[in-house]
């Protein structure tokens, strides 16, 4: 009682505990989401003389090229020789480390004799974890301290191919006269209903710097997405910029050309006072501050 009396008489009292009671709700309501678990590998193995000795060396070797785990075969009968299919998950996030080794084991039986082919696909598991466990796993935080260019751009690709990203495009430039860009760009497609969100969300990159975020009031930052609905597409951006913030949207951009998209992505970002560099080339759209 005496908690709900301080709640109706001091203000400042009740947002704290409307904040506890916001954190304590996250942390016990589920959240069902989907996110890359691994890279599923499928070696496809031909040959005359393949024989019971043969396939299982080469599950032995393809079970230690994924790290570990049980590895699946099946025999397909067909006309002529027989030619068996080894199945197997790498629990290693990375999608290009593993098809370059996937596709160099393929290239170390081809050259034994067999005719090897193999495919890798992002293995994705659906999760049920409380809410803020799911928002915690979406954020990536790289301390910047002590690092070159060079060092924190191999870490953020490292860190993105780990968390399931692993066609992330990252440039880290430091200016002669201080200062850093972090460029990083991820293109994506999401087929399906504009109104739902794909079966893995991005994960939030946080760069720290002395422990505490960088960009914060003083950053640039862009976010670009491209929405195709019933056939038209909208150009949608957000952009942070020295404390001030802007949503950019621009309808049936498919349909101008590179000038006139700059133009009104230019004159909306003014509108909310934010300066910035806009170029536009063969649609491709890049946002970078003015000065």
């Amino acid at each position: 009682m005496a908690l709900i009396h301080s709640v109706r008489t001091r203000p400042a009292v009740a947002a704290v505990v409307l904040g506890v009671l916001v954190v304590l709700v996250a942390m016990v309501v589920p959240v069902s989401y989907e996110r890359v678990a691994g890279q599923d590998v499928a070696l496809t193995l031909t040959g005359n003389g393949i024989g019971a000795e043969e396939v299982r060396s080469v599950a032995g070797d393809l079970k230690s090229l994924v790290g570990g785990g049980s590895v699946a075969v099946e025999a397909v009968a067909e006309v002529g020789a027989p030619h068996y299919v080894l199945r197997a998950t790498s629990p290693k996030r990375g999608a290009a480390d593993m098809r370059k080794a996937a596709a160099d084991f393929a290239g170390a039986l081809a050259s034994k004799g067999y005719s090897a082919s193999v495919q890798v696909a992002p293995h994705r598991e659906r999760v049920t974890s409380p809410a803020m466990a799911y928002a915690l796993d979406q954020i990536i935080r790289i301390s910047v301290d002590g690092k070159v260019a060079s060092q924190l751009e191999a870490e953020i690709k490292s860190r993105l191919a780990e968390a399931g990203v692993p066609d992330a495009q990252v440039s880290v430039t430091d200016h002669p006269g201080g200062g850093r860009d972090v460029k990083l760009r991820v293109e994506r497609e999401h087929v399906g209903d504009p109104g739902t969100a794909p079966a893995e969300p991005m994960p939030q990159l946080v760069l720290t710097k002395d422990g505490a975020p960088l960009g914060e009031g003083n950053g640039f930052s862009v976010r670009i997405q491209k929405k195709k609905i019933n056939g038209a597409t909208t150009l949608a951006l957000e952009v942070t910029s020295e404390g001030k913030s802007a949503k950019v949207e621009v309808p049936n951009a498919d349909t101008m050309s590179d000038a006139a998209l700059t133009d009104a992505i230019s004159s909306q970002l003014r509108q909310a006072g934010i300066e910035a560099r806009v170029t536009v080339v063969a649609g491709k759209v890049e946002v970078e501050p003015a000065k």
